[in-house]
C-alpha cells in the first residue's frame, strides 16, 4: 500500500511529484548530469519540471543526443529526412528555451553534416544573445563548418572549443574580453584575431592560419597552458610573453621545421612544469655546456618532460637533450619517442652514413663528464621505439644516475633478429642500477 501511495504521487499531470519537492540546487544538479534527451523527458513529470527544463542553462547536443534521436524516431528514414528532423528538434528546443544559456555544445557527426542547413546560423545567434559562456562546436564532417559572425559578439564567452571549423573574424573585431580557455582542432583561421588578455589555456592542434594569432601570443602574458601540435610554421617571436607558462607543448612535423634558439625559449618560462617538445628543437650548434650554465635558474620547476622523434645519431641533439635533463633537478617523469629508423631515402643508404655519427654519440654517453650525473627525483622513464647501441648506453646512464627510479618502460623496441634480442636483454640485466627498486618492463 505504501508503494502504491508513492506511485500515485509520481504522476505525469500537474500534480506534485516527489522529485519536484527537492531544493532547486539539487534539481539543477540532476539536470546537469542527465543527457539532454533524458532531461527533456523529465519535463513530462509536472508543470514544475517543464518550467525548470525550458530555463535549463546548459544545452548539450552531443553525439549521444543525435544517436538516441535517430535510433528511436528517425532511423528508418532517409538521410535528408534525418537531417531535417534533428535540425527541427534542436531549433524547437532553442525556441522554447527561456533565460540564459550558459553552456552550449553541438556535435555534428560525419554522416549527418547539419551545417549544410541554415538553422545552424539561428542556433549560434540564439546562444550569442543568451549570454553563453561555454561554447563547443564539434564538426566531424569532411568540409569545415564556417562559423557565423554572431560568435564574435559573445562578449561573455569564457570557454571556446571548436573542431573542424573555419573562423573569419569581422574587420572591426577587437577580440574576446573574457575568454579563459580555447581549444581548436582542425580549425582554419583566415584573419588576424585576439582571444583577449584573460586567456590562460590555448590548445591548437592541426590548425592552419595560426600566424593570425601571433600578435596575441606576443603581447599577452596570462597564458599558463599552451599546446601547438602540427600547425604549420611556428615563429619563436610569438613566445616572448610566457612568464606564467606551466604547460608547454610544441610539436611540428614536416618540411616547414625551423631551428630555434631553445635556451631563449626556456628562459622565458620560469614556472614551467610540463614540457612536450620535438627533438628537432635541439638541433642547433651552440655547445650544450654553455646552454646549461644559462638555464640552471629556469629548469627547477620542470617535472614532466616528453620528447618526440629523438634521433640518437645526432650528436648536438643528444648533447643538448642531456643538458636539459641534467639541469632539471626535480624531473620526475621522462618520455622519449625515438625517431623511426629509416634505412633508405631516395636510394641512399642511411644506415652507412649514420654509423659514424652514432659512434660519436656512444662515445659522448660514455664520457667522464656524465659520470657525476645525478637525477634524484626521476621516478619513471618510458622509451618508445627501436633501441640500438646508442640508445642502450643512454638507458645505462639513466639507470646508473636515478636513485629514485621505480619504473623504466621500454616499448616497441624489439628487433626481428632473435640473437639481437637476446643480446640486448642480457645487457639490460647487467646494467648497474642506482635504485634497488627500479623495474624494467620490455614490451
Amino acid at each position: 500500500m505504501a508503494g502504491d501511495a508513492k506511485m500515485k504521487r509520481f504522476d505525469c499531470g500537474d500534480s506534485v511529484d516527489i522529485i519536484s519537492n527537492l531544493p532547486g540546487n539539487l534539481i539543477d544538479l540532476i539536470l546537469k548530469r542527465l543527457p539532454l534527451h533524458d532531461a527533456a523527458r523529465m519535463s513530462v513529470l509536472s508543470k514544475t519540471w517543464r518550467d525548470i527544463w525550458v530555463m535549463h542553462p546548459r544545452l548539450v547536443f552531443d553525439d549521444d543526443f543525435s544517436y538516441q534521436l535517430l535510433s528511436k524516431r528517425f532511423l528508418k528514414k532517409n538521410r535528408e529526412t534525418q537531417l531535417y528532423e534533428i535540425s527541427r528538434t534542436i531549433s524547437g528546443i532553442l525556441l522554447a528555451h527561456r533565460g540564459p544559456i550558459l553552456k552550449f555544445q553541438l556535435y555534428l557527426p560525419e554522416d549527418l553534416p547539419l551545417h549544410h542547413y541554415s538553422d545552424t546560423i539561428f542556433w549560434i545567434k540564439n546562444v550569442s544573445d543568451s549570454g553563453v559562456r561555454k561554447l563547443k562546436l564539434f564538426n566531424h564532417a569532411f568540409s569545415p563548418y564556417k562559423i557565423p559572425s554572431y560568435l564574435f559578439s559573445c562578449s561573455k564567452l569564457t570557454n571556446l572549443s571548436l573542431i573542424g571549423c573555419q573562423l573569419t573574424p569581422p574587420p572591426k573585431f577587437e577580440g574576446f574580453c573574457n575568454l579563459i580557455s580555447v581549444m581548436f582542432v582542425d580549425v582554419t583561421i583566415t584573419a588576424d584575431m585576439s582571444f583577449g588578455a584573460q586567456l590562460e589555456e590555448l590548445d591548437l592542434q592541426y590548425c592552419t592560419g595560426i600566424e593570425h594569432l601571433g600578435c596575441h601570443l606576443k603581447y599577452y602574458s596570462n597564458l599558463t597552458v599552451l599546446l601547438i601540435v602540427e600547425c604549420g610554421e611556428v615563429d619563436l617571436e610569438w613566445f616572448e610573453c610566457t612568464r606564467k607558462m606551466e604547460y608547454f607543448s610544441l610539436i611540428c612535423k614536416g618540411p616547414e621545421k625551423k631551428l630555434m634558439d631553445v635556451d631563449k625559449l626556456f628562459n622565458n618560462m620560469p614556472r614551467i612544469c610540463h614540457l612536450h617538445l620535438e627533438g628537432f628543437l635541439f638541433k642547433f650548434s651552440e655547445p650544450g655546456a654553455a646552454i646549461m650554465k644559462r638555464l640552471i635558474p629556469t629548469m627547477e620547476t620542470l617535472k614532466f618532460l616528453y620528447l618526440y622523434d629523438v634521433g640518437f645519431y645526432d650528436f648536438v641533439q643528444i648533447q643538448n637533450i642531456l643538458c636539459l635533463i641534467r639541469i632539471s633537478p626535480n624531473l620526475r617523469h621522462l618520455y622519449i619517442d625515438l625517431e623511426p629508423k629509416v634505412k633508405r631515402i631516395n636510394g641512399m643508404n642511411l644506415a652507412e652514413s649514420r654509423e659514424l655519427m652514432v659512434s660519436s654519440v656512444v662515445q659522448y654517453l660514455q664520457s667522464p663528464n656524465l659520470i657525476d650525473m645525478i637525477l634524484n627525483q626521476l621516478e619513471t622513464v618510458k622509451i618508445y621505439g627501436l633501441v640500438e647501441s646508442a640508445e642502450l648506453y643512454f638507458i645505462k646512464l639513466l639507470l646508473a644516475s636515478s636513485p629514485s627510479l621505480r619504473l623504466m618502460n621500454l616499448s616497441n623496441i624489439t628487433t626481428d633478429d632473435p640473437a639481437e634480442q637476446l643480446r640486448m636483454s642480457r645487457e639490460l640485466l647487467r646494467f648497474p642500477r642506482a635504485s634497488t627498486a627500479a623495474e624494467i618492463i620490455w614490451t
